[in-house]
């Protein structure tokens, strides 16, 4: 009568796999597919967590974004011109010092005006 029965079920539901066969044996396919989707589950979770601690967050970390108050330093160059404290050539001078404090910053940075700048990002002085 047992076997009149599983005769009758649907064939959807005779073929959903299951842990023992008809006769008590261990069905090897459904455990092979169990231990897959363990080892899937740990090598995606090692993954994600490797990413997230040793990837992502020392890019957070080191900050790409950097700010330079060139209006102020204009103001005081231009100031310091109309006061007769800078000749000429300290002008040009100051200049490319702050052209090349942007250049050495552009090279591992974006560097920015400080104006464009709302706020968390580093701001460095050209004096």
């Amino acid at each position: 009568m047992t076997e009149e029965k599983k005769n009758d079920k649907p064939i959807s539901e005779s073929k959903v796999i299951e842990l023992t066969d008809k006769y008590g044996h261990e069905n090897k396919k459904s455990i092979n597919i169990l231990i897959i989707v363990a080892l899937n589950l740990i090598i995606t979770t090692a993954s994600l967590y490797i990413y997230h601690y040793y990837i992502l967050k020392p890019a957070r970390n080191n900050q790409n974004i950097v700010g330079v108050d060139i209006k102020a330093f204009l103001e005081n160059q231009k100031k310091g011109m109309v006061e007769g404290k800078i000749t000429e050539e300290q002008f040009k001078a100051n200049m490319d010092k702050l052209e090349a404090t942007v250049n050495d910053l552009g090279k591992t940075k974006v560097v920015l005006m400080r104006d464009v700048i709302l706020r968390g990002a580093q701001i460095v002085d050209v004096q």
